[in-house]
C-alpha cells in the first residue's frame, strides 16, 4: 500500500464505520472526560478516590498531562478499575513525537490505553518554523495511525494573534500537514482571541477526535457557560453544539477547568453542563 492510499483508506468512511459510527454522517453521542491538570493539586494524593468521583460525576475517561512515575500497566489498571479510559494525553512534541522516541511514546500510549496524543503551546519564531512543526506533527500522525492512536496540536492563543501576511500560525501549520493531523481545538484560546470558532471548525472538517470545553475567560472557576467577569460573552455553546452534532471525527469532549485546582467541583459542573447540552 503507498502512503497516498494509506491516507485515503484511513480517512475513508469505511473506517468509520469500523470504528463504530452508526451512520456515515455521525458517530454517536461523543464521551466525556476531564484533563486531568485541571485537579492537577489533589489528583495523584489519592487517583483511585479522584477517578472513583470523576465516574460517578458524570465522565467517561480522563486526559492526562503527566504520569506521576506510573508506568503503563498501572495507569490502565487504574483507570479500568474505575470504569474510565484514557481518552488522550499531553506531551511536548518537539521531544516526544519526533525521532527514536515517537516510537516509545506510542508504544507507552498504546500499553496504556491512551486513545489519542496532544501537543500544545507549540510556540515558533517564523512562518517556516510553523510550517516546518505542521509537517513534522503531520509524520507522527501517520505513524500514529498504525497503532490506532490520533495525534494533534492543541490550540493557543498565539496560534491566533500571531499572524503571517493575515494567515493565522494554525492555518500556516495546517497548510502542509498531514491529513490525519487531529485538531484539539480549546474553545476558550481560540474564542478569547476574536476567532470565529465555528468558522475554524467547518474549515477543518472532522479532525476533531477530542475537543477542549472551556470557558472564555477570565470566569470563576473555570465552569462552562458561566460568564466572563470582565464582562465578556460566554464561548456560544449552542453554534458549537449544533455543528459539531454533524462531525464525523468527535469522540470526546474534554474538560478544562483549571480555576480551582484542587477541588472537583468545576470539572463535575462542567460535565453536567455539556451532558444535558450535548
Amino acid at each position: 500500500m503507498t502512503r497516498n492510499e494509506f491516507l485515503k483508506l484511513m480517512g475513508s468512511s469505511a473506517v468509520l464505520t469500523a470504528a463504530g459510527c452508526r451512520t456515515a454522517c455521525g458517530c454517536g453521542k461523543p464521551r466525556y472526560a476531564l484533563q486531568l491538570y485541571s485537579i492537577h493539586k489533589i489528583f495523584w494524593k489519592d487517583p483511585v478516590a479522584n477517578l472513583a468521583a470523576l465516574k460517578a460525576g458524570g465522565y467517561d475517561g480522563v486526559e492526562f498531562a503527566g504520569y506521576n512515575g506510573k508506568s503503563a500497566a498501572e495507569l490502565r489498571k487504574l483507570l479500568a478499575d474505575a470504569g474510565l479510559v484514557a481518552a488522550g494525553t499531553h506531551v511536548n512534541g518537539d521531544i516526544a513525537l519526533v525521532g527514536d522516541e515517537l516510537k516509545r511514546t506510542l508504544d507507552f500510549c498504546a500499553a496504556a490505553g491512551i486513545e489519542s496524543v496532544s501537543t500544545p503551546h507549540a510556540s515558533r519564531k517564523s512562518e517556516d518554523a510553523y510550517r516546518k512543526f505542521g509537517r513534522d506533527m503531520g509524520l507522527a500522525a501517520e505513524a500514529a495511525a498504525k497503532y490506532g492512536i490520533k495525534v494533534g496540536i492543541h490550540s493557543t492563543y498565539h496560534h491566533f494573534k500571531t499572524r503571517y501576511n493575515g494567515v493565522s500560525a494554525w492555518d500556516v501549520i495546517y497548510s502542509e500537514a498531514s491529513p490525519l493531523l487531529q485538531q484539539q481545538i480549546d474553545t476558550g484560546n481560540t474564542f478569547h482571541t476574536g476567532e470565529d470558532l465555528v468558522a475554524l471548525l467547518k474549515k477543518y472538517p472532522n479532525r476533531h477526535h477530542s475537543i477542549h470545553a472551556k470557558e472564555n475567560v477570565p470566569t470563576v472557576d473555570g465552569v462552562l457557560g458561566v460568564p466572563p467577569t470582565d464582562g465578556g460573552k460566554c464561548v456560544p455553546w449552542d453554534e458549537v453544539f449544533a455543528y459539531m452534532k454533524t462531525e464525523t471525527a468527535q469522540k470526546w469532549w474534554i474538560v478544562e477547568a483549571e480555576g480551582r485546582p484542587d477541588s472537583l467541583e468545576p470539572a463535575i459542573k462542567c460535565v453536567k453542563f455539556l451532558r444535558d447540552r450535548t
